[in-house]
């Protein structure tokens, strides 16, 4: 089940009655600004529910969104694995924003109107900040890393998080997963890993980019080496079962901007197909 205590509600405050026709012209100057167009001008409400990798961004843009719509947005974050579990279980949700393991099972259920690549973030190494700042450059660097380290934190793979699982992979495809596993520190999610290391938990942190560029205490040291997965892709898409789709496309299409794509750079993420460095 999400988390719900990463669940958060955006309101933007009612207008007054002497205002209102002003505040119908500003909802749609804003949304021409965001490129929107008029049709979902009336307030709505939906409901999303997205990685906990993506939330740093679209607590921002979820934020601007409401602020220029009208909207209300209700997130709730969690893992790829319980995420589809609670959808397919029949939680009310409008639209997702998710890696493409998580777009592909909503499409193999047939729960899936439409989707849309959005951003991606690079996986890589975190260190606390007053720590040597290692070479994570080659495999043989970061695997020399890995056996030297006291403790690493990361996904746990049974969570149900879909780069815990990937990561976890490829240390048994390399024959380092029993020797890793035995100093892990294993969580579920990138800021469970992050605070983590800020906490002096564990010694290297495993996870997104973003997660570790916004957790004070700590500093990126790169992104990991081939062949572990450096970047993760997210989509974002409209359910079968939306009750608001409009209201639910425009906010995936605010995602897009080119407002919103700052936002996605300034926090670690990079344009989908965009090669990791």
């Amino acid at each position: 089940m999400i988390d719900s205590s990463r669940r958060i509600v955006l309101t933007t405050g009612a207008a007054a009655a002497a205002a209102r026709s002003a505040t119908k012209r500003a909802i749609v100057a804003m949304l021409v600004l965001f490129g929107l167009g008029t049709s979902v001008a009336l307030a709505g409400e939906i409901r999303i529910l997205a990685a906990v990798a993506v939330q740093d961004p679209l607590d921002r843009l979820a934020a601007a969104f409401t602020q220029a719509t009208g909207h209300k947005v209700e997130i709730g974050y969690g893992l790829t694995g319980p995420i589809l579990a609670d959808i397919k279980a029949g939680k009310p949700v409008d639209a997702v924003v998710l890696p493409k393991a998580g777009r592909t099972g909503l499409e193999d259920a047939g729960l899936l109107l439409s989707h849309i690549p959005v951003s991606a973030s690079l996986a890589g190494v975190g260190v606390p900040a007053n720590a040597p700042l290692p070479d994570v450059s080659s495999l043989e660097k970061f695997t020399a890393l890995l056996r030297a380290a006291p403790s690493v934190a990361y996904t746990d793979p049974k969570s149900g998080g879909a780069f815990g699982q990937s990561f976890d992979r490829t240390l048994v495809e390399l024959g380092l997963a029993d020797e890793v596993r035995r100093k892990a520190l294993l969580v579920s999610g990138s800021h469970q890993i992050v605070a983590a290391v800020a906490r002096g938990e564990a010694a290297v942190a495993i996870t997104f980019k973003s997660a570790i560029v916004t957790t004070p205490g700590l500093k990126f040291a790169g992104i990991l080496p081939p062949p572990f997965e450096n970047q993760e892709p997210f989509e974002a898409g409209v359910l079968k079962t939306a009750t608001s789709p409009d209201v639910a496309k425009a906010f995936i299409d605010s995602l897009l901007t080119p407002q919103a794509r700052a936002i996605w750079d300034e926090l670690g993420f990079v344009q989908t197909g965009v090669p990791a460095h």
